[in-house]
Formats: structure tokens, sequence, C-alpha cells
């Protein structure tokens, strides 16, 4: 993060970008409407999944809406938990059928990841794989709001997207600085429903975001070190407090809060070899993201401790997992302590257990080859080979 000229250290160049407007608050949904007409919205596509539309929560969304622009939403509500490219095709074609102009997406990662996909489509024309891969998107996208519903995939600020592609068993990534969404409303109402089990996987995405994001190589800054020396704190405050009770209001802010630091940090800066891998067994396996990440970040986190060692002693000690002066024995502290952190919210230790069955040489390959193909592993701060990922494949099963 520094460069040494002449006996001076200098800081190196970065740039930070946080284009989305964050408003955090107790029935915040209830102000949907006021942001639709302020972005001009006529006609609104709300992008959701099967269980919200079902259970009432979307009510309140679409009263405020209403009440603002005179005009009842386009409900697509058929967003798979994974989703993927026949998902986006049908959202796109429903949009646009009905002449919409403005997106609502509320939901977890998968709702939004698809929301911005489907935007993508509606406001450039064409297919999806037209636009697929980092910064292929080179102007403004029609106006998004998102309203997330779980804590931990930090999408509702991040600038990119990613979709399943069923054919060729692969995740797709769509990256741009456009993708943000314009205004995303934090209202922890929304997640105090959220079962115990997605409570912990999806704030282990989080906490996962933080640790790749601190260490990224060469990307990281002051800016996104202190969202993910903040974040992790109150995640490590706090996550198990929300787990165990869903209905601790400062608990469920605090970890919702941390998610969007998180997500602010990581689309800034990259994830890494963890991110990367956990993209492919998903893709290949349809494991759930944030479960997989876990069973694969402390395996991550020791490959990357070569070249990692002071950063992650600085971020136990700022967590206060340790007070120990040796860097190697703080930056191991870390580690157990994310070692500890699983067991305590009862996650998946392994591969097997989130049902991967059992790894052959070309499953594997198949595997080490995705990920190495996947733009996370191009922000890792240790150089990565085919023979390293099935390494870490083989010790995580």
């Amino acid at each position: 993060m520094a460069t040494v000229f002449q006996d001076k250290v200098f800081m190196n160049p970065f740039v930070f970008m946080s284009p989305t407007k964050v408003r955090f608050g107790e029935d915040g949904i209830s102000s949907c409407g006021d942001y639709v007409q302020d972005l001009g919205g006529q006609k609104v596509l709300i992008v959701t999944d099967a269980y919200i539309s079902k259970s009432g929560k979307l009510q309140p969304l679409l009263a405020s809406i209403k009440s603002c622009i005179g005009a009842d939403p386009v409900i697509f509500s058929n967003v798979p938990p994974d989703s993927d490219v026949d998902c986006v095709n049908e959202g796109t074609a429903l949009a646009r059928t009905n002449g919409c102009d403005l997106i609502v997406a509320m939901g977890g990662g998968s709702v939004m990841d698809t929301a911005k996909v489907i935007n993508i489509c509606l406001s450039l024309g064409g297919d999806l794989l037209d636009h697929q891969g980092i910064n292929n998107i080179s102007k403004r996208l029609l106006p998004m709001i998102a309203i997330p519903t779980t804590a931990g995939t930090g999408s509702e600020v991040s600038f990119a997207a990613m979709v399943k592609d069923n054919t060729d068993h692969k995740k797709l990534m769509f990256a741009s600085p456009f993708l943000a969404p314009d205004v995303a409303l934090l209202d922890p109402l929304l997640i105090v429903s959220l079962p115990a089990k997605l409570t912990a996987a999806t704030g282990i995405d989080a906490v996962t975001h933080d640790i790749e994001c601190f260490v990224a190589a060469g990307t990281n800054s002051p800016m996104t070190d202190c969202l993910c020396l903040e974040s992790l704190r109150m995640l490590k405050e706090f996550l198990a407090v929300a787990t165990a009770d869903g209905a601790n209001m400062e608990a469920r802010s605090a970890t919702l809060v941390a998610s969007t630091m998180a997500g602010m940090a990581f689309t800034n800066a990259g994830v890494g070899i963890v991110h990367a891998l956990a993209h492919s067994v998903g893709a290949k396996y349809g494991t759930h993201h944030g479960m997989t990440n876990g069973v694969l970040l402390p395996h991550g986190m020791r490959f990357n401790l070569q070249t990692s060692k002071a950063a992650y002693a600085r971020m136990a000690r700022y967590i206060a997992v340790t007070s120990e002066g040796d860097d190697e024995k703080a930056a191991n502290a870390l580690v157990a302590w994310v070692d500890g952190l699983l067991l305590q919210l009862d996650m998946p230790q392994t591969l097997k257990e989130l049902g991967v069955p059992e790894l052959n040489c070309d499953s594997m390959a198949e595997i080490a080859e995705l990920a190495s193909s996947d733009p996370a592993i191009m922000f890792n701060p240790r150089e990565v080979t085919s023979e390293d990922l099935i390494s870490i494949l083989k010790g995580a099963y």
C-alpha cells in the first residue's frame, strides 16, 4: 500500500467510489416512494422472490410507491436462491413489456444481482452475454433502488453482479460502477425474521468480504481499510448475538450496517482466493455462497499468511482477539478466531458437509480452472497456481 522512494514512504494512488445513497432506519421501506419520485420513475419493476412476495412484506413498499407516483408497480417474484440466465431473461421480458423505467430490488444477494443484470438488459438492450465482464458498461443505467433482506452480500452498494450459467456450470460476472444502485434502503425490521442459519451464513459472507478486502493486492486504501476494520469489529460483537436472538434490534442493525460497509470496501478493492473458489464450487454444486465462503475462509487465510501476516495481525488487534505484539502469533490468532466463530455459529466445517460429492482429480481440476479465471483471483495478495487451488480444496473437503 506504500512506495518507498529516497527513504520516504508515499501512499500508493487509489480511487474510491461510493455512488449509492444509503438510508438506514426502521420502517425505511415506507420511504421508497419518495426516492422513486426523486429519481423520476413512472413505471416501477419490483424484483423479489416468492417467499417475500407471499409474506406480506411488500405491502408497505407497494403502498409507498403508489402513493407517490399514482401507479401500481409490476412485480417479478420468480428469483431463485441462486439466480441464473433464464431468470434474468424472464424478468427483462416482463419489464420491457410493461415499459418499466425504474427497478426496485427487495431481497437477498440473488435478488439484487438479478435486478442489476435485468437493468443492464433493459437499459442497454441486446443479450446479457453482450455485457458480461468487467467495465463493459459505458453509460448510466436506469435508476435502481436496493432493499436488502439479509445482512451479508453488500450487493446493495456494490458495482458487481453474478448470475449462474446453467449450461456451462459457471458464474457470469458483470462489474461496472454504473451497476451500483442509486439508493440503498437499510431497514433492520426486514431482517428480524431471518432464520438463524441464514443470519449466520450471510454474516460470514460479510466477514469474508472484510478479511479478503483488507489484504487485497495493491487495491486497498485507507478508505477501504477503515471500512473493513470497523465492519469486522461490529460483526465480531453482534453477529453471534443476532444469530442467537433475531429480535435483538441493536444486533440486527449493526450486522446490516456492517454488511453494507463491507460491500463498499470490497467493491472498491476486490476480494480474493476464497471468493474465487466459492464462486466455482457454487456454480458446479449449487452450494450456498455464504456457507461456502465460511468453509473455505480459514484455508484461504492460511494460504495467504505468507504475504499478509502483518495485515492479519493489525486486524486481529483492532477487533481485540489478541494483544500479541508478534505479527505471526497475532495473525494466527485471527485465523483461530474465524475457526471459533464458525463453530460458535454452527456453520458447516467442510465441503462434504455442504453436500459436495467426493472430489476426484477431474472435478478438482475443473473447479481449479474455473477459480483461476474468476475475476476475484486477480486481487489475491499471493500468486495462486492450480496446484494451490487443488490443495485448498483437498484441505477443505
